[in-house]
């Protein structure tokens, strides 16, 4: 009788492929392992870096646009105060009215200590016809532009409409800057603001003053027109301009340059840290003529 031996004899193929090899079966565990595996601890890490690196990077650039875009939006505004306020003192300049006692324009100064601060312009200035077109003007045909004496950081447009009086000779400063004291602080005074941006600084004697300065030159100079007036100088040595004069009349001209400076942004402010004020520059000349 024969005896079957119960082996098994397929089993091989279930285990195996007869090479060496995992069966279908045992690679697609494999596989399914492998997918399940996460990551290593150095390769956290090294994710986080990274991802730090480009955080920091964009905060930074983002933080670079927002101060370009805040810098160059405080520089057009204070642009645009400084044009308007030089147009403005520079048209009236242009229009200025002369005469042989007044040429036209006058910049005066305050003293402190051994520092001098010419930061008023007188400008005669009319709207009409003058009242004595030969002599000096009266004190509602001037314009006077200054920084406002209780808030420094404003430049002022100030006239006197109702003020009549005939302005004191220009050799008389002290009674011009007496005069000009009360024209600022006048309440009948029509008062202009032409900027508030414009930059404040304290002095050494502790006084606050707004950051502009006036600059006049006549030529020939009032010394000179004096002299020969005197009969000290001759016709013909006087220093006229471009060295243009005749027989009878010669050439003058009365010259303002001037500078204010403005701090950049929306309102004032008291020169901050890290803060540089911007300095505007103007002039303007007038010609006219001198009689023998």
């Amino acid at each position: 009788m024969c005896q079957f031996q119960n082996k098994p004899v397929f089993g091989k193929l279930f285990r195996g492929n007869g090479f060496g090899k995992p069966s279908y079966r045992s690679r697609h565990a494999l596989s399914r392992r492998q997918q399940r595996r996460g990551l290593t601890l150095a390769e956290l890490l090294i994710a986080s870096t990274i991802m730090a690196m480009m955080t920091v990077g964009m905060a930074s650039l983002a933080f670079t646009v927002e101060t370009g875009n805040r810098h160059a939006k405080n520089l057009g505004i204070a642009t645009q105060h400084a044009r308007v306020a030089i147009g403005r003192i520079e048209r009236a300049l242009y229009s200025a009215h002369t005469s042989e006692q007044f040429p036209g324009f006058a910049v005066f100064s305050e003293t402190e200590g051994s520092y001098s601060f010419p930061d008023t312009l007188v400008i005669w200035h009319l709207t009409g016809a003058p009242q004595d077109p030969d002599g000096l003007p009266r004190f509602n045909e001037l314009v006077i532009f200054c920084p406002d004496p209780s808030a420094p950081n404003k430049l002022l447009e100030i006239t006197v409409p109702s003020d009549t009086r005939t302005v004191p000779d220009l050799n008389d400063e002290s009674t011009w800057l007496s005069e000009l004291s009360s024209i600022k602080s006048s309440q009948g005074a029509t008062v202009v603001q032409l900027t508030d941006l414009l930059r404040s600084a304290t002095t050494q004697g502790a006084v606050t003053r707004g950051a502009v300065r006036f600059i006049a030159t006549v030529r020939p100079t009032e010394d000179e027109w004096t002299d020969y007036k005197d009969g000290n100088k001759a016709w013909e040595e006087i220093a006229w301009v471009q060295d243009i004069y005749g027989s009878q009349t010669g050439l003058r001209q009365s010259w303002c340059r001037f500078e204010l400076q403005l701090m950049p942004g929306e309102k004032a402010v008291r020169e901050p840290a890290g803060v540089r004020p911007i300095p505007f520059f103007g002039s303007a000349a007038i010609h006219y003529e001198l009689h023998k």
